[in-house]
């Protein structure tokens, strides 16, 4: 849960981000092209080795192909047995053997090897567009959009059952993280267009900030940053039509600074001979 000294420090790091030497939430730390297969990509997620890019081809079929975090093709997964979209890939509730999806009825669960769903659940959800998991967390979120109706983000526990609910400010898609700002905790982000907003998991705001990557973010996931030093991240697809597909790296704030080396007293006194 965040605190009210985690809220201040999280005040306190935006406040100074146009005023500190590194670019803070928002700002794009990377980027590659999506490989070019004719079918079309719609997320991207991120474990602790690679970053997967899902895509869909025709019924019943989804696959995974599978990058180096600077965009070098290692393989492909492929998944079978589901005519929904993958609206947005993240953690598992699983385990990291598997990738969680939100396609349009619920979530379908794939172990990342391939091969069909091992889990599908919330299939009375219509119109899931988002999911997100913290490994480690005891929570779950999937985001609907009814039609003609308001967006609602679903709180689950990793037994499947209800905990709360609540309708976010900005974006359908999501990711949560275990920081923001470099204030440690459990956060829910919602993104989509140009402003993102993080959440407590309860779904009270705590910040919202700008993303530069541009127009059409689809899904992504919070996963370590690379280099490491940038913490955890926002992996997230930019769907921008044939051949135009790009992974973004999003920066979160959560930026290691090194430690500075005390001067030895002999190099201080060197200095003001």
């Amino acid at each position: 849960m965040l605190t009210s000294k985690g809220i201040t420090a999280i005040a306190g790091v935006l406040a100074c981000v146009a005023a500190c030497s590194w670019a803070g939430p928002g700002s794009v730390i990377s980027s590659f092209k999506v490989t070019e297969t004719g079918d079309s990509p719609f997320g991207a997620y991120r474990d602790a080795d690679y970053v997967y890019v899902i895509h869909m081809m025709g019924p019943l079929f989804h696959y995974a192909m599978k990058y180096t975090p600077t965009g070098s093709y290692v393989g492909i997964s492929n998944f079978q047995n589901c005519r929904f979209v993958p609206e947005d890939p993240d953690h598992s509730y699983l385990g990291s053997s598997y990738i969680t999806l939100a396609v349009e009825a619920g979530v379908v669960t794939y172990p990342k090897s391939g091969g069909s769903w091992a889990r599908w659940d919330h299939v009375e959800l219509t119109e899931t567009v988002g999911y997100a998991h913290r490994p480690g967390s005891p929570y779950y979120f999937v985001t609907v959009w009814p039609e003609d109706s308001d967006i609602i983000v679903y709180r689950f526990n990793t037994g499947g059952s209800l905990i709360s609910s609540f309708v976010p400010d900005y974006g359908l898609k999501l990711a949560a993280t275990d920081g923001f700002a470099r204030a440690p905790g459990e956060y829910l982000i919602t993104f989509g267009g140009s402003i993102c907003a993080v959440y407590e998991p309860t779904g009270a705001l705590v910040a919202t900030f700008n993303q530069e990557a541009g127009y059409s973010l689809y899904g992504g996931a919070a996963g370590p940053g690379y280099p490491a030093i940038y913490g955890t991240t926002l992996w997230a697809l930019a769907m921008r039509g044939y051949q135009n597909n790009v992974v973004y790296q999003i920066d979160l704030g959560n930026e290691v600074i090194p430690a500075v080396a005390p001067a030895s007293l002999g190099r201080v006194k060197a200095l003001f001979r």
